[in-house]
């Protein structure tokens, strides 16, 4: 199976999992100033203190271990920020929450680029795509109420929403304008390129240029333009294949349900529940995150138990719907998605008499807290596609330096707004041919296209266009619709 992140030494994957202090170590990382030159520059430990200075703000400087120098550039310090936040933007009263933020340092004056998974704070301690290219500081926003960055007595679904994450950014930029006055470039991938555009629309002035990569922005539950996609990408071989080993595991849903039960617990929605979705999700998964290189690699359905469910395990786990992972994530977005984002439909009837669950009913993964019903078309009842309609809308036909970088054979891509270029509006809407959700970024687009994205990102950024050359596109070093480099390949967008 292809990888989609880079190999990492386990020491370096268990310091980057998450945010971490500097524990005891005192070592501040600054030169012994010399007393025999006046004009010496003042000790690096003053942009330490002017991140402290800024109100609201916590700040542990995260120091590069001596045998891991070679896997970051040279030049960059790594800080670990965690924001005082209002649980709701229009109601001090409502109490507060710790929102935590990576920073990538470089040059208080080069450009920022502004990161989110839309999930927790991905790409934490390595530069994006973007930022490598322009030789950036970087931030990496947790979304409210994912992983760590919630409050102590719980998730507030009711303040789960786009407008609020967005104030949430918008305060975090405001406070470290006071140290960072290079331009702003907004970016992410998957819900994170869709979180980028959100900002944008809400806060214009917030950033000069925006890249989504493999951004769905979804605009009805069910959104009835995914009926098929599956049909319309790779080829009719690959597809069967993959096929014929969703419905080997079923009939294997013992032996599958077992596994996954060692692997996990699966008290709030089941084990077999979790199996249902897994197997339902896998044909859908293999396009986003493998794709047509892949094939080669869909086991026959008669292989061995170990290969059929590590094929399984290594595209999209029955434990992405187990406990931890609904905790961390996974409940907040199906949430959101039953709130505002919407949900795509696809034909999964070639399962169907051997699911015990269908698939299509996702309250099990929800909190009880927020009760909702389907209706005959199946929309939940608490849906409102208000905010999704009016994003589309936004890019379709009058954002301005947004750019978007889709695949071809990606399945999210049928969600993913065409834009209106007739007018001269500084946008871009770019194709990978053939590329899949995780393959997509401006390294694998045609020269062309791909030119003409790097032209645009340093005229955003302010930097000299004159570096902006094809050749100097490197593969990163994982997808940018992932979390980063280490993180698990999940199957949700």
């Amino acid at each position: 199976m292809r990888s989609t992140s880079l190999l990492l030494p386990s020491l370096l994957l268990a310091l980057l999992a998450g945010p971490t202090a500097c524990g005891d170590n005192t070592d501040d990382g600054a030169p012994d100033a010399d007393v025999d030159e006046p004009d010496a520059e003042p000790p690096v430990l003053e942009l330490l203190d002017r991140l402290r200075a800024l109100p609201g703000v916590t700040v542990e400087e995260w120091l590069v271990p001596t045998d891991l120098q070679d896997y970051f550039p040279p030049g960059h310090r790594y800080f670990d920020l965690w924001f005082t936040q209002p649980v709701d933007h229009d109601d001090p009263s409502a109490g507060t929450f710790e929102q935590y933020v990576s920073l990538i340092h470089r040059d208080e004056h080069a450009p920022m680029v502004v990161y989110t998974s839309g999930y927790d704070a991905g790409w934490a301690k390595f530069r994006s795509e973007p930022a490598e290219l322009l030789e950036a500081n970087q931030i990496s926003i947790e979304y409210r109420f994912y992983a760590g960055s919630r409050p102590a007595a719980g998730v507030p679904w009711d303040h789960l929403r786009v407008e609020q994450a967005t104030a949430d950014q918008h305060a975090i930029l405001t406070a470290l304008g006071a140290i960072y006055d290079g331009n702003r470039i907004m970016t992410g991938g998957s819900k994170g390129g869709e979180h980028a555009l959100q900002f944008a629309k809400h806060y214009p002035d917030d950033v000069d240029g925006v890249v989504a990569y493999v951004p769905p922005v979804i605009t009805a539950y069910p959104d009835l333009r995914y009926d098929g996609v599956l049909d319309r990408i790779g080829t009719d071989e690959c597809r069967a294949a993959v096929r014929a080993v969703a419905r080997e595991l079923l009939v294997r849903r013992d032996m599958v349900e077992a596994r996954a039960a060692a692997e996990a617990s699966f008290a709030i929605a089941g084990v077999e529940k979790a199996v249902d979705t897994a197997v339902s999700e896998l044909e859908f998964a293999f396009w986003m995150t493998q794709g047509v290189e892949a094939c080669g690699d869909v086991p026959a359905p008669t292989a061995t138990d170990d290969v059929l469910y590590q094929f399984l395990s290594d595209i999209g786990p029955p434990a992405m719907y187990g406990d931890e992972d609904l905790d961390v994530y996974g409940a907040h977005y199906l949430f959101q998605d039953a709130v505002e984002l919407g949900y795509p439909i696809w034909d999964t009837s070639y399962l169907d008499d051997l699911l015990v669950h269908p698939y299509a009913d996702w309250r099990p993964y929800l909190p009880a807290s927020e009760p909702f019903d389907y209706d005959a078309e199946g929309t939940p009842s608490i849906y409102d596609p208000t905010e999704a309609r009016a994003l589309a809308d936004w890019v379709e036909s009058t954002g301005e330096r947004i750019m978007t970088i889709n695949g071809e054979w990606d399945p999210w891509a049928a969600g993913s707004p065409r834009m209106e270029l007739d007018g001269g509006r500084d946008a871009l809407d770019l194709w990978v041919p053939q590329g899949s959700h995780w393959s997509s970024g401006i390294y694998s687009l045609p020269p062309d296209d791909q030119q003409a994205a790097l032209d645009a990102l340093f005229r955003w950024a302010g930097v000299d266009g004159a570096r902006a050359r094809v050749r100097d596109v490197p593969r990163p070093r994982a997808s940018m619709a992932s979390r980063g480099p280490g993180a698990p390949s999940r199957g949700r967008r």
